[in-house]
């Protein structure tokens, strides 16, 4: 028995080492996009790259820390970037800068880079695309055919590179932040994110809830809901049609938009145009489009915040009428760069997060009447029957109660995640605070004062006194 121990300590040594003892960190001049500079740490640490086999690869997660401005700091506070694929250094370069700032005055801020994004250890890229012709509309079922047969190629190029792309996935993911806390030697942590970051941060709920001190999370993406729902996206694109016929009280109303937005739909599905338009290098461009192109560009583009559906309604009016010129130049990026290629981390993730049979079920139930069809989630839910890629297991699909102390926010112009389902997710909070702010969309955090003034009161335990915060709307144009 002595001996079977001993056998047994020196067979996870090595994981023992990788996983306790390689934090490395160092000064680093961190300067956002703005030039502004602070003086902080850059660390890293090694993780085994798949905890599910038997391979002792390693990869290497960074991150940048932010040190506390607070004699008495609390738990750690982990910035969980969406996407998948986005980085959390990068993301406290961009606008999200002063907030990260700001909760240095409750504990330490820590811009973490996930598995296979920004400083972290990266994947291969795929070198394959796939080719659409641009003059000619192109129907969704080819979209299909060709983006699946590219996947299959990508999927046999990183084999053959021993690239292990099933190890990339929300539960491995999770478990990394737990190895970040593991590595920093503290009890707890606070983990702050959105959209994809708010998925992952409830699989780090699912394993680890005695670990976490509080959450706060925007744009809320449930373990279920990787693929969104059609009717979902076509109730918010109606909603932006209903609020046009006034357009809050300004000269310029958009009566009728819905009849209109339909009419666009019909008539495009029987019938794609041939658009021109004038490039940036002052050229003449032609591109086709068809039904699924359109609907593929207004989610794509258009739905994420109110500045952008503010050019909806005019977009619609202008193909109502018969000009596809200002929509044109999207649709071309959907040919070029979309749907012709994958990305190896935010693919596998999204795939092995997969769906339930239930939700699989509603999906073909409303993909065909919905007016973007499930364009929302490109071709996602199309590649889950195409190509079998692997998906984790059904409980990780399930989101059970939980007694995190917990700040969620959600915006009624977000066009990407929805307020329904976010007010679901809010009841398995039992501890926890859903706040609605009025005309926000999908990056809320900087979208007013207000909304970062809650966070940071929150993380300061100061009493929050409302469910709703109201924020001026953004007129259409």
């Amino acid at each position: 028995m002595k001996l079977k121990a001993i056998v047994h300590f020196f067979l996870l040594l090595p994981v023992m080492l990788l996983t306790g003892q390689s934090l490395k960190v160092e000064p680093y001049e961190f300067i956002s996009r703005s030039k502004d500079t602070v003086q902080a740490e850059l660390g890293s640490f090694k993780v085994l790259e798949d905890r599910n086999n038997e391979s002792l690869d390693s990869i290497q997660l960074s991150f940048v820390r932010f040190k506390s401005t607070n004699p008495n700091p609390g738990s750690p506070i982990v910035y969980l970037s969406g996407g998948p694929g986005g980085s959390g250094i990068g993301t406290a370069k961009g606008k999200r800068f002063s907030l990260f700032m700001n909760l240095r005055e409750v504990a330490d801020v820590i811009a973490f880079d996930q598995r296979g994004t920004g400083m972290s250890t990266r994947l291969l890229e795929c070198p394959y695309t796939a080719s659409f012709e641009l003059s000619k509309a192109i129907d969704k079922q080819e979209y299909v055919d060709k983006s699946t047969e590219n996947i299959t190629k990508c999927l046999a190029f990183w084999q053959e590179k021993n690239v292990n792309l099933g190890a990339y996935n929300t539960t491995e993911n999770a478990k990394d932040i737990e190895a970040l806390r593991n590595v920093l030697k503290v009890e707890k942590i606070s983990l702050w994110g959105i959209s994809y970051g708010s998925h992952l941060a409830f699989e780090y709920i699912r394993l680890f809830e005695d670990n976490i001190d509080k959450v706060v999370l925007a744009s809320l993406e449930g373990p279920n809901e990787t693929i969104k729902l059609p009717e979902n996206t076509a109730n918010f694109i109606f909603q932006i049609a209903e609020k046009a016929t006034t357009n809050y009280g300004a000269d310029i109303t958009y009566p009728n938009l819905k009849k209109k937005m339909l009419a666009v739909h019909g008539r495009l599905e029987k019938s794609p145009v041939i658009s021109t338009y004038v490039n940036r290098q002052g050229r003449i461009d032609t591109v086709g489009i068809s039904n699924f192109e359109l609907q593929s560009a207004i989610a794509t583009f258009y739905l994420k915040n109110p500045e952008d559906s503010k050019i909806v309604p005019r977009l619609y009016d202008q193909m109502y009428h018969g000009n596809f010129t200002e929509i044109a130049p999207n649709v071309m990026i959907l040919k070029k760069y979309i749907y012709s290629r994958i990305r190896p981390m935010p693919f596998s993730m999204d795939m092995q997060s997969g769906i339930s049979q239930d939700r699989k079920r509603i999906m073909k139930r409303q993909i065909d009447d919905a007016i973007l069809g499930s364009t929302i989630n490109f071709l996602q839910f199309e590649w889950m029957q195409t190509t079998n890629f692997r998906q984790l297991p059904k409980q990780f699909r399930k989101m059970k109660p939980n007694k995190v102390d917990a700040l969620l926010l959600s915006g009624t112009m977000d066009g990407r995640t929805y307020v329904s389902s976010a007010i679901e997710l809010a009841k398995k909070f039992k501890n926890g605070r859903h706040i609605i702010i009025e005309n926000a969309g999908h990056d809320l955090y900087m979208q007013s004062p207000l909304v970062s003034e809650t966070v940071l009161a929150f993380f300061k335990e100061n009493e929050i006194g409302t469910n709703r915060i109201k924020l001026k709307p953004i007129l259409f144009e």
